[in-house]
């Protein structure tokens, strides 16, 4: 076998390469700038060619770097998947969780201590957030997420899709008559990319013109905000059922014009594929698609 340079001076330049900018990479690796530097410096000279471009903000890759970035990638892509098909869990009583915060905090927590009861062992952690996590920097076994299924070298296992309703207070829609109606009430819109189509589509549906809309509350990514909003009668909102349904059977929210639309997203579980391996992770996937089996 040819002799290679030091594995940490390929880890770096993956880093930087990635993401073009010492700064951020040594961010990213928690080192410091000098040692991302230092450490290409040692890959250029086993190389015996120039990697990077400095600039005075950002670096850029020369020809021979973008020649060695996508080989670089691939081996450790391969290292990663190698190691952790034969590893073992060295934390099998622990489940690190990342949620989509909705669902996180409006379905998932509040029924928690039903697989707790089955699994007793198993301490859970969850992380909320609506940003897909990095598996290889963390200590992750598994994410749920809503979208696509499409996250780059992660395997994704489709749980359930949802669909849009628009819905009120029922003092609210006592006064909304009429879909035109609707434009003459206060709206909770969240600007995200599975809710706007929605908006639009009962729009086109009634032939309204939205651009005299009255506006109550705007926020991005956030449907906990938009469902308390709407609890509190506070306007009409675009919700997706799997975070409201028991809140329209208790009838604390109300379905106006019995409109629904079907999302372009759909529940994930996420991770790399070995972690699916893991005894617990699919003990909790397996008790998950039970939990989604119950919603009507």
């Amino acid at each position: 076998m040819n002799k290679l340079p030091p594995l940490n001076a390929l880890r770096y330049f993956l880093a930087a390469a990635q993401a073009l900018s010492f700064k951020d990479a040594a961010a990213q690796m928690f080192v410091t700038q000098a040692a991302i530097s230092q450490h290409i410096k040692t890959l250029e000279v086993f190389m015996g060619c120039q990697l990077f471009e400095r600039g005075h903000r950002n670096v850029t890759l020369t020809r021979a770097g973008q020649r060695l970035l996508p080989d670089i990638a691939t081996g450790f892509d391969y290292l990663t998947k190698g190691v952790g098909n034969v590893a073992l869990d060295s934390r099998p009583n622990i489940l690190n969780l990342t949620v989509i915060e909705s669902l996180s905090s409006r379905w998932l927590v509040p029924r928690l201590c039903r697989f707790q009861q089955l699994y007793p062992h198993i301490n859970v952690r969850i992380q909320p957030t609506n940003q897909l996590l990095n598996f290889d920097q963390s200590e992750l076994d598994l994410a749920i997420r809503f979208g696509t299924g499409e996250y780059k070298q992660l395997e994704s296992r489709r749980l359930v899709g949802d669909t849009m309703h628009m819905v009120c207070h029922p003092l609210l829609a006592s006064k909304i008559l009429t879909p035109q109606a609707v434009c003459s009430h206060p709206t909770l819109k969240e600007n995200s990319s599975d809710v706007i189509p929605a908006w639009e589509h009962f729009y086109a549906q009634h032939s309204i013109t939205p651009n005299n809309a009255l506006s109550a509350l705007q926020v991005d990514d956030s449907s906990i905000t938009i469902i308390e909003a709407a609890l509190a009668g506070q306007g009409v909102a675009m919700l997706r059922y799997s975070l409201i349904y028991e809140q329209l059977e208790r009838g604390q929210l109300v379905k106006l014009f019995n409109f629904s639309f079907a999302c372009q997203y759909a529940y994930y579980l996420v991770a790399p594929e070995a972690n699916f391996a893991r005894a617990k992770v699919k003990q909790f996937s397996s008790w998950l698609e039970e939990m989604f089996a119950e919603v009507p």
